[in-house]
């Protein structure tokens, strides 16, 4: 077993302090987003061993194991961009790498997203007192579903219309469709003519409370709006964006990609030992608030300490992982005890 120094990613849309206050460090004065517990090439994971530091790549080649996930602790001030995946079916054909990106997000504070979308008929509804454009509506009413409209929103000029749901965001009575409208509003104040601002009385608005994760297939359509979580995901760095962001946006790319029928739910942990279900085979993840004997073990792990310390033992040693660290756990090391008086997750592959 060995602790894990995770890889650092400084995006601007980062916390000047949550990274740093979960470790009970001092911040660094700059963006902190993302801490990677993993051997992805853009932020690799390194051990501190008795004769240095090795790469966390180079460890699991010594034992023959793989880690086919990229674990992150994650905190967001502003939303990130709207963006969805591949699946490994998409990726093989029209992406570098040839991965899928399934991923899971595990609140562990208040945490806010949108993703998917919601039936035609509430999106109808709030869509027409936003006063949409009639073109948008019908399209709506007639084909029952998002793709057109999405297409229409994405690839047709429709700044007239941007300007027009801001200034009906503005005037809007309070109550109705708050969350809609402010979310809106929000993004609007950094990126007032990004056409993307239509899609997001469509899209669904999940705020998740510490302990509730939310998973997410390839192809849903989402955006991080803020918190800090726990991320898994499968390690793949493929992206097509939609919008809520200056890097390069393929919305004929994103078109393909898109599956409009997937809609996610917030699961909430059953016990002090729960399994989220993550209907892919590239990782499980367990959320653990009591000690937990791990045996049958079939592939290598990482136990991250969410709230409080943990402590790992098993036949060889004693390792204590402390609260926002991670810590590897190779399959030759047999069974371990997870003990802990805060909140633990396990991630195997």
């Amino acid at each position: 077993m060995d602790l894990i120094n995770g890889y650092l990613q400084k995006y601007e849309w980062g916390s000047l302090s949550a990274l740093a206050e979960l470790r009970g460090i001092e911040a660094s004065g700059s963006p902190e987003a993302e801490l990677w517990f993993g051997v992805h090439s853009s932020g690799p994971a390194t051990l501190m061993r008795e004769h240095g530091r090795v790469s966390l790549e180079q460890a699991l080649k010594a034992v023959q194991e793989e880690m086919p996930y990229l674990v992150k602790i994650l905190a967001a001030d502003q939303p990130l961009s709207l963006q969805a995946h591949p699946n490994v079916t998409q990726a093989s054909s029209g992406f570098e790498d040839k991965r899928s990106k399934p991923e899971i997000i595990c609140a562990l504070t208040r945490f806010e997203a949108l993703c998917g979308f919601k039936s035609v008929s509430a999106a109808l509804e709030i869509c027409s007192y936003l006063n949409f454009a009639s073109d948008l509506l019908s399209v709506m009413e007639s084909s029952a579903d998002f793709m057109e409209v999405t297409k229409s929103i994405l690839t047709q000029g429709r700044e007239a219309e941007v300007a027009a749901l801001l200034q009906r965001c503005h005037k809007a009575e309070e109550g109705m469709f708050r969350s809609e409208i402010s979310t809106i509003r929000r993004l609007a104040e950094k990126y007032p003519q990004d056409p993307a601002l239509l899609l997001i009385p469509m899209m669904r608005k999940f705020t998740l409370e510490p302990g509730q994760a939310l998973f997410l297939d390839p192809g849903v359509l989402h955006s991080y709006l803020g918190g800090v979580a726990l991320e898994v995901m499968g390690s793949s760095d493929n992206v097509v964006r939609a919008g809520f962001t200056n890097k390069t946006k393929d919305p004929l790319t994103l078109l393909g990609i898109i599956d409009f029928e997937l809609r996610p739910e917030i699961q909430v942990p059953s016990s002090g030992h729960h399994r989220f279900k993550v209907p892919t085979s590239e990782f499980d993840v367990e959320k653990i608030n009591e000690s937990v004997r791990i045996k049958d073990r079939e592939g290598t792990d990482v136990v991250v300490a969410a709230s409080r310390n943990t402590t790992l033992t098993s036949e060889k040693e004693t390792l204590i992982i402390q609260q926002g660290s991670a810590a590897w756990v190779p399959l030759a090391e047999g069974s371990y005890e997870i003990q802990t008086l805060g909140t633990a997750y396990r991630v195997v592959g």
